[in-house]
């Protein structure tokens, strides 16, 4: 699908929904969870997965419909500490010789790798709010806000 993404329900109810368009009122509400960490992780997505996960349940934003999500993350972080270790042994060019004899210089393809997990790892970042500006979108809940009872809600049921 092209173009923006929409705007989540709940942000709407806190912006006041400026463009005046329909909400969603049965948007999903998963349950407040953190998933068990996929045993199949690389030993560094699996310190990521558990840093993650205590950073993300103590900002009220890891429900249980975010496990894949977090994978995804979890695996993006691997891939560039797997991409960073490749430059920092091999370097970021290397040599070669054209069909001339010539010597040309070449970028490690671990460079374009770093380059292209950075772009997903950033990707994922913003979805679970974890970059200054996507902080200031997120709408998280409090831990107790299920148990708490809406004052108001007694008036219009």
């Amino acid at each position: 699908m092209a173009g923006r993404r929409p705007t989540p329900t709940a942000l709407k109810l806190v912006k006041g929904n400026p463009g005046k368009r329909a909400m969603n009122k049965k948007e999903p509400k998963p349950a407040r969870e953190v998933p068990s960490c996929p045993a199949h992780l690389t030993d560094e997505a699996k310190v990521a997965w558990g840093r993650l996960t205590v950073l993300l349940d103590r900002m009220g934003v890891l429900t249980e419909a975010d496990a894949f999500a977090l994978e995804r993350l979890c695996d993006c972080y691997a891939d560039i500490l797997a991409c960073r270790e490749l430059i920092e042994r091999d370097g970021r060019t290397y040599t070669t010789l054209d069909q001339n004899s010539n010597t040309l210089i070449k970028n490690n393809p671990a460079v374009n790798q770093l380059r292209a997990a950075d772009a997903q790892f950033k990707s994922y970042l913003v979805e679970f709010g974890l970059t200054p500006a996507a902080r200031t979108k997120v709408n998280a809940k409090e831990p107790d806000d299920d148990e708490k009872e809406d004052p108001i809600g007694s008036y219009f049921g």
